[in-house]
């Protein structure tokens, strides 16, 4: 189609700590943004000729203060079927709250990945659990291993 702009994937930073927690953000509550008022992952969408990778370093930097030593980007199912997911990177953090910047939002508050917030989008939700259940079954399996080779 002639002159559809087509909208760029977003980008997500899926962020653990040791301790199985997940950083998430409050949104600002203002009726001009998606999904205000809820919790959700750090993240946004490109500026021009900005890479994925690169967008999602400018978005932890700008909305959190965390300047991540190395970050992966992951494949995830999409929320909706025959959609496009957004890209979702993943990195582990072992600070404390009080080493966090509020940059955007309202807040930034650690979850334990079994306990998530009631206000969240139901997207969001859906990529966060179900990369918990990859952590949480891939540190079971290291657990296992751990064990059977002690």
């Amino acid at each position: 189609m002639a002159g559809r702009q087509v909208k760029a994937r977003g980008c997500f930073a899926f962020v653990t700590t040791p301790r199985q927690e997940v950083l998430l953000q409050l949104r600002d509550d203002k009726a001009d943004i998606a999904w205000p008022g809820r919790w959700s992952m750090p993240g946004g969408g490109a500026e021009a000729g900005e890479t994925a990778r690169e967008t999602i370093l400018r978005e932890l930097r700008e909305e959190t203060g965390i300047i991540p030593d190395a970050i992966e980007e992951v494949a995830i199912t999409a929320y909706e079927r025959g959609k496009t997911p957004p890209h979702v990177f993943v990195t582990v953090w072992d600070g404390t709250l009080n080493e966090l910047v509020l940059g955007e939002g309202q807040e930034l508050r650690l979850f334990p990945l079994g306990a998530l917030p009631e206000a969240m989008p139901p997207h969001v939700r859906h990529y966060v659990e179900q990369l918990a259940r990859r952590l949480l079954g891939s540190r079971r399996g290291q657990r296992q291993d751990h064990l059977r080779s002690g």
